[in-house]
């Protein structure tokens, strides 16, 4: 009877100490989960700023292209003063002589 009694005894604490491994198993499996959590929180947060990054980059070609476009036209127009410029200067050295 006392080898049965020892046997249960052993048994009970077996039992126990999975119980207790089992515990701390979901304690560990709850943390890891609050940290995918985090990450994947963090993830969305860096997943919109890659997008707010390209909206701006996106405006900022736009804009760059727009001031290309704006200084060429600048360009041409100071090119054709300078053209009107040497005719009206040819054009006095002509009145002149």
């Amino acid at each position: 009877m006392d080898a049965v009694l020892e046997r249960l005894a052993a048994l009970e604490m077996k039992v126990r100490e999975t119980l207790a491994e089992l515990e701390q198993a979901r304690r560990g499996q709850a943390a890891l989960e609050a940290k995918i959590q985090a990450l994947e929180a963090d993830l969305r947060a860096r997943e919109q700023e890659v997008v707010t990054l390209l909206a701006e980059r996106e405006r900022d070609g736009a804009d760059l292209a727009r001031l290309r476009a704006e200084r060429e036209e600048v360009r041409a127009r100071v090119e054709g003063l300078l053209g009107e410029i040497a005719r009206l200067e040819a054009a006095m050295q002509g009145v002149g002589t």
